[in-house]
């Protein structure tokens, strides 16, 4: 089975970089029992809480947010994926402006991920501005990565109001092989209670001590169509395999 490095990216904070993060890592641990997440925000854990403790999850913290040593934040990163070893598929939730980090050490990421034997993806949140776009088309992990996907948080803007619907960046994301996918949009009620419930989204779905029958189906529903239409798109092309 083939191994797999998603780096959730975007270089901008209140995109939903966390959330695409915890599906993406609910998903692996659901269809394969383990799962790497790597905080690259040692002061904000948003994802790994989520995992900690749960068999089959690893929580590891690097700095990433640190663009006047990226060298060094990417020599720690690899070296505690190095260290953490096994078979699991690993998930990195980056900070926000996190580019000059990634971007700037990219020739020496992608090579020591394929060194390691693993396969490096990239989910590129789209931001409302015009920026994100291009910042989509000159980011050179996006260059060099295996498969990449274009993630539109729903929650956000309408996708048609959106700069990236437009844009050339966008044409040129699809014609270097780039996927396209998004995050449902949630009515805030039910956001604001799973963001209380620090458990992965999809055991949200049998939780009756904290939710009710329709708060937990609206969950389900949103978890189903955000994996379908954002995280399986991009793992069926990495790994070769339908897991739908």
């Amino acid at each position: 089975m083939s191994k797999t490095i998603l780096v959730v990216h975007g270089d901008k904070g209140g995109v939903g970089k966390s959330t695409f993060a915890t599906l993406a890592a609910d998903w692996l641990l659901r269809q394969y029992g383990a799962v790497a997440v790597v905080e690259g925000d040692e002061h904000i854990f948003d994802v790994a809480p989520r995992f900690d403790g749960r068999p089959g999850a690893t929580c590891l913290a690097v700095d990433l947010a640190r663009p006047d040593a990226s060298e060094d934040a990417i020599v720690a990163l690899l070296s505690e994926i190095e260290r953490a070893g096994g078979d699991s598929h690993i998930v990195i939730n980056t900070p926000a402006s996190a580019s000059k980090t990634l971007d700037g050490q990219a020739d020496i990421i992608a090579p020591a991920i394929e060194d390691m034997g693993y396969k490096l993806l990239v989910a590129w949140l789209v931001d409302v501005g015009e920026d994100s776009a291009i910042l989509s088309e000159s980011s050179k992990l996006c260059m060099l990565a295996h498969h990449k996907i274009a993630v539109r948080n729903e929650r956000l803007k309408p996708k048609e109001k959106l700069p990236w619907e437009s844009h050339a960046a966008r044409q040129a994301w699809a014609a270097s092989g780039g996927l396209e996918g998004s995050i449902p949009a949630l009515t805030e009620r039910v956001a604001a209670r799973m963001r209380d419930i620090k458990t992965p989204f999809s055991a949200m779905i049998e939780d009756q001590q904290h939710l009710t029958i329709i708060e937990r189906q609206a969950i389900k529903r949103w978890v189903n169509a955000a994996w379908a239409d954002g995280v399986d798109p991009l793992y069926r092309a990495a790994l070769e395999v339908n897991h739908g």
